[in-house]
């Protein structure tokens, strides 16, 4: 064996950083700042919260007009928009949430239920066709030799 093949490999050198985590995306002002104070942290809350209302009424408007909607990223965003949220919600302690802030986040709630009432009714809507579907597709294959008869002349003569 040669000297050269039980030497270490050499390690790449490190990245330079870019300001750009791993994936690639910018810095959310979210990851970059830390307010010690509680008003703006309060006001960090507010932000978070009016960017993910922004997409809940711009999916609950897609919903509600039945057109073509990319669920994916939609779904994306609003995972992203909760999860800072959830890091905003942690930099104020208990004693630091506000009447203003309760009734913001409440008014957040209200928005999230009508989003969901949306999406479930989309949801049924689509087990109700994709079930339509199989069975419509069921009828053509099928020649009803293994069909049992239901209903209730099944056991005639």
């Amino acid at each position: 064996m040669s000297a050269a093949v039980l030497e270490p490999k050499a390690k790449p050198a490190a990245p330079m950083p870019t300001g750009l985590p791993p994936t690639g995306r910018r810095l959310t002002p979210m990851t970059r700042m830390a307010p010690q104070d509680p008003e703006a942290a309060r006001a960090v809350v507010v932000s978070v919260i009016t960017r993910i209302e922004g997409y809940l009424d711009e999916e609950t408007a897609a919903l509600s007009k039945s057109l073509q909607f990319d669920f994916k990223t939609s779904n994306d965003r609003k995972s992203q928009g909760l999860l800072d949220l959830n890091q905003a919600l942690r930099r104020l302690q208990r004693t630091e949430i506000n009447a203003d802030l309760q009734l913001r986040l409440a008014m957040f709630r209200e928005k999230l239920a009508v989003n969901l009432h949306k999406i479930r009714l989309h949801l049924e809507a689509v087990k109700e066709i994709a079930a339509m579907l199989s069975e419509a597709i069921q009828n053509a294959e099928s020649d009803g030799t293994y069909t049992r008869n239901i209903g209730p002349y099944r056991n005639a003569p």
